[in-house]
């Protein structure tokens, strides 16, 4: 089993723990609205898992011409997550804090250094970034100046192997805090409303995905898991499936359907659910490890820890193609024509419709760890770089 695919699983492992923490002011009223769909543009990545819908999909055609057009190297291994906002790409390096590059020449615009080291995958959504240590949960400006924290909150990780455990939706921050789920002012930290927990109660909402005004969330333990669905602005209930023994790793909202990619150690499901009652509609698996989606056009593709990719069909779940790779994967994006896969040995550009290799660009900043489009350029997060690509033709 390559190196790099353990310390893949490794750090997903690590993201499971149960928050605390918080703060006890609550405003009556959000200060500002939910506006998720209206902060979200092709140049603002908000998640590994793209905008809060977490489709991995950017409304912009593409192209197949790629060309380097930057890059940085590092040397300690960086993190496994990468945010592109405000013209300025910001990417986590183990023991050294923070970076924030030009996105457009790759000048560094500053260098943050916690006090103690980031654990888990950055987040920016309303100017603001975040991001989680071992000890407490801190949120900067772009420019990475400090705004404020919640001490103790506990490791949290947009990366995490239950999918996000928090979720920043233009100005509100979604997580788990010590009195259940809560929605926060993004701008303050100052707490809109939580959920309360029952006496007892072991499993625990983690934010997923974000929808038309409908908080998505995974509940679970180490085996077993359900889904649900909360009104953002109130956090009531509005749903929830039954538990199931799958292990959750993933929700994109594609329309009226919720997916959920699963599975267990060398295996994986997709598994589909309507977005008015969490009814199941059809379940399909994979030999591989599923363990992110990127979805578009009615075709929903899985990407596998084994480097395999799966298609399916969005309405029936029929398996549309597969493509067969012993190279591990570090995430995939994709446009309206194109599918972009980010692997160990560089970038490919694919057919969304048939999966052929229409072309690529060869990397050798070691393995691959996170992948995002913005302003027609690639960003390739490898273990010991950066690598920005021109996307031409776009």
């Amino acid at each position: 089993m390559p190196s790099e695919r353990l310390s893949r699983r490794s750090l997903l492992t690590a993201g499971v723990g149960a928050l605390a923490g918080g703060q006890l002011l609550r405003p009556t009223a959000f200060r500002d609205p939910f506006d998720a769909d209206q902060s979200v543009s092709t140049d603002e990545w908000l998640v590994p898992g793209r905008t809060p819908t977490r489709r991995s999909h950017v409304p912009v055609s593409g192209g197949t011409d790629l060309a380097e057009h930057w890059t940085v190297e590092f040397d300690s291994e960086t993190g496994y997550s990468l945010v592109v906002a405000g013209g300025t790409v910001v990417c986590p390096v183990e023991d050294d804090g923070l970076y924030g590059f030009s996105a457009a020449g790759g000048d560094r615009r500053w260098h943050y250094r916690p006090s103690t080291e980031i654990e888990g995958g950055i987040a920016a959504a309303g100017g603001h970034l975040c991001y989680p240590t071992g000890n407490d949960f801190h949120v900067l400006g772009l420019d990475g100046g400090s705004r404020w924290r919640l001490p103790e909150y506990g490791r949290r990780s947009v990366v995490g192997l239950f999918d996000a455990s928090y979720l920043p939706v233009g100005s509100t921050l979604f997580g788990l805090g010590e009195r259940g789920l809560e929605a926060r002012d993004l701008s303050s930290g100052l707490r809109h409303w939580f959920t309360e927990r029952v006496d007892g109660e072991a499993v625990y909402p983690y934010p997923s995905a974000y929808a038309d005004g409908t908080l998505y969330c995974s509940e679970g333990s180490l085996r077993n898991t359900r889904l649900s669905a909360f009104d953002a602005s109130d956090g009531s209930r509005l749903w929830q499936t039954d538990e199931g023994e799958y292990l959750h790793r993933r929700s994109a909202v594609d329309g009226d359907t919720l997916l959920s990619v699963a599975g267990g150690n060398d295996s994986g499901s997709l598994r589909a659910f309507a977005t008015e009652d969490g009814s199941l509609r059809w379940k399909r698996g994979g030999a591989g490890t599923f363990y992110e989606v990127a979805v578009a056009d009615g075709i929903v593709v899985c990407a596998s820890f084994e480097g395999d990719l799966y298609a399916f069909d969005a309405e029936s779940g029929e398996r549309r193609w597969r493509s067969h790779e012993p190279v591990d994967l570090g995430g995939v994006v994709r446009t309206d024509d194109y599918l972009y896969v980010h692997r160990s040995t560089g970038v490919e550009v694919r057919d969304p419709a048939t999966g052929e290799r229409l072309a690529g660009h060869e990397l050798d900043g070691g393995a691959a760890r996170a992948l995002a489009y913005a302003d027609d350029r690639l960003f390739a997060l490898q273990e010991h770089a950066l690598a920005v690509l021109e996307v031409r033709g776009a």
